[in-house]
């Protein structure tokens, strides 16, 4: 029997490493992590460029969050990942484990961040200040907004709006009770999104690795947005893929976060202070 596999994961990542290679005027070889922290709520890093980046702490995928799981045992270089190339780190592309992606996720955020910086201003549509979860809206009433994730503030805004939503979410009990009955299973999660008036998810999608299938199944056309710290990735391989607008974070000040992050700091305690929200989306119109 032929062996069927499974596609690739994480495409967009690795074809985002691949632009930099190409573009950035220093190899990985030559950039190492500064700093580290793998927080409560977030991990974050600083390159030795002085760039840093984000990602939500994947806690909740680790099936035994305990005291010496096996699962945080596949960290590498854990005590001494300070001074590591970056290069080393990110061989480790493939790995499942959650804590070793979220760093991953935080060294490519940073190098969007230079990335950004050094490329041509009129490269992107960049709104500082701005949360892409204010553009989420249904221009066709007749259908529902999916929701990916809770992502309560939107849920909120489309109460108040009246407007159709259902919600896709690993943890159902993370949803409240009046949000249960617009839960959508797995199983049904194909056909929801092929009557999907627009989307809208988290970037914590791009930890889980459900991302790209999620994008590959949303029709032509269709409104999406993408929000959050953990999506503050250069949008070129995203917007290739259908997506509207993305909204993540530029830190500006890496040893603050890094310092909030280690502290038990979440977007309450950087937003402001060491990060700032920006907005890019595919076109203005």
């Amino acid at each position: 029997m032929t062996e069927i596999k499974k596609p690739e994961q994480d495409l967009i990542l690795k074809e985002t490493l691949e632009l930099f290679a190409q573009n950035l005027p220093t190899p990985f070889s030559d950039i190492t992590i500064e700093k580290v922290a793998v927080g409560v709520f977030f991990t974050g890093v600083k390159l030795s460029n002085g760039y840093g980046g984000i990602c939500y702490t994947p806690i909740d995928l680790i099936p035994e969050t305990v005291c010496c799981t096996t699962s945080a045992s596949s960290m590498p270089y854990c005590g001494k990942m300070e001074g590591v190339l970056i290069k080393d780190i990110l061989s480790y592309i493939d790995s499942p484990a959650p804590l070793v992606r979220g760093v991953i996720i935080s060294i490519v955020n940073a190098l969007s961040a230079w990335y950004i910086d050094i490329s041509q201003k009129e490269r992107y549509n960049i709104e500082y200040d701005k949360d892409a979860f204010d553009l989420v809206d249904s221009k066709d009433p007749t259908k529902p907004v999916i929701v990916v994730g809770a992502l309560w503030p939107v849920i909120h805004r489309l109460k108040e709006k009246n407007i159709p939503y259902r919600i896709f979410e690993l943890n159902k009990a993370a949803l409240r009770d009046d949000e249960l009955p617009f839960y959508v299973p797995p199983e049904k999660q194909d056909k929801a999104l092929a009557e999907a008036g627009s989307v809208v998810m988290t970037g914590a999608t791009m930890v889980t690795s459900t991302l790209e299938g999620l994008l590959s199944k949303i029709p032509s056309g269709v409104p999406v947005i993408i929000g959050g710290p953990t999506i503050s990735i250069i949008p070129d391989r995203l917007f290739a893929r259908g997506v509207t607008a993305i909204g993540g974070v530029t830190v500006t000040d890496p040893d603050n976060l890094i310092s909030a992050i280690m502290q038990g700091g979440s977007g309450y305690h950087f937003f402001g202070v060491s990060a700032k929200k920006i907005l890019i989306r595919k076109s203005r119109e």
